[in-house]
């Protein structure tokens, strides 16, 4: 699936309203009432997820950034750049938290490098018990007693412990619950979810199977329909520098007279 270039703006929207108060304290980040997500793109600090960071801002004013880490952070300079990007452009206070998955069972939290000192929380994942949270969220499911808590736990639940089932079998059981949430837009919250953090750091071939069953969420045809569009922009682009007419442009395309005129003024 093609990505568009403003699919981390849809996925913050859908964020928004898929944080509310402090959800996040059943993974265990505590005193995080989220206000909003904060889609951020700071320059000249590396990015390695296929989405840009998504900042939380918080009811207190500070902003939340949350982190995947596969492996164990040996030191955290490029965290520390990358928060300083953060603090100068919102001029705000930033928190960051660290969420940890696979086999890691510590890390250190500290940056002592003179006069710049910088501290993290770090948050294990695979200490939370999944075979809990998969039964206790199948439970509400079944029940309709379904709670944002309920939305956090299934979404982060990939990177839990599990002692009853195979890390296979518990992939596999998430993708049938996730597939089982009724309401529409419980499933663009989980979708932005899982696609905003947990699955970020998951196998291609586990992200490919969970694109797949999250393709009937409004949130992944929104993303797409974007991509479409971006994609007839750039087409109308390439027409103009040989020398396309307008009209031709429309015709070809399908963009409206207005959206070509407005790129060939961008290409002249």
């Amino acid at each position: 699936m093609k990505l568009a270039r403003n699919a981390n703006d849809i996925v913050a929207k859908h964020l928004t309203n898929a944080l509310p108060g402090d959800v996040l304290s059943v993974i265990g980040i505590h005193d995080a009432h989220v206000v909003r997500a904060l889609p951020t793109e700071i320059p000249k600090v590396e990015v390695r997820q296929e989405f840009t960071d998504i900042m939380l801002e918080l009811a207190n004013g500070a902003l939340l950034h949350l982190e995947f880490q596969t492996t164990r952070e040996p030191a955290f300079y490029r965290f520390a750049a990358y928060d300083l990007a953060i603090a100068e452009r919102y001029r705000r206070q930033v928190r960051t938290v660290i969420l940890y998955t696979g086999d890691v069972k510590e890390a250190p939290s500290e940056l002592d490098a003179g006069s710049l000192c910088y501290a993290v929380e770090n948050v294990y994942l695979n200490r939370l018990d999944g075979d809990g949270v998969l039964e206790t969220v199948k439970r509400h499911l079944a029940t309709h007693e379904w709670t944002a808590e309920d939305r956090v736990r299934l979404a982060f639940a990939f990177h839990m412990r599990f002692d009853r089932r195979t890390r296979g079998e518990a992939f596999e059981e998430i993708v049938e619950t996730v597939q089982k949430v009724p309401d529409r837009n419980e499933q663009d919250y989980l979708a932005a979810l899982i696609l905003g953090f947990s699955g970020r750091v998951l196998a291609e071939e586990q992200k490919a199977r969970l694109r797949k069953v999250l393709e009937m969420t409004e949130l992944l045809k929104e993303i797409e329909q974007e991509a479409r569009i971006e994609e007839r922009k750039e087409i109308a682009a390439r027409m103009f520098r040989k020398g396309a007419s307008v009209s031709d442009v429309v015709e070809l395309t399908g963009l409206s007279e207005e959206e070509a005129r407005e790129i060939q003024k961008q290409i002249h």
